[in-house]
């Protein structure tokens, strides 16, 4: 049995077709938003391990935007 390829060119206009591609662009959105977040954590975490190495106090957690800690 053969089976012909799955074409879409003839869904693109429809409002379904519109909408999955939405939910898979948010998908991907908010997953790559989560891996940025769980990146961020391991960086505290190993800045916190750094300045405890140095001996230093570790204050980049009470940092505003664009202020680095000066190392």
């Amino acid at each position: 049995m053969l089976i012909a390829d799955f074409d879409t060119t003839s869904m693109h206009h429809h409002q379904l077709f519109r909408d999955a591609r939405t939910a898979m662009l948010v998908h991907r959105v908010l997953h790559q938003m989560e891996r940025t977040a769980a990146a961020v954590d391991e960086v505290e975490d190993a800045l916190e391990e750094f300045a405890a190495a140095t001996g230093r106090q570790s204050n980049f957690t009470k940092l505003a935007a664009g202020e680095t800690l000066g190392l």
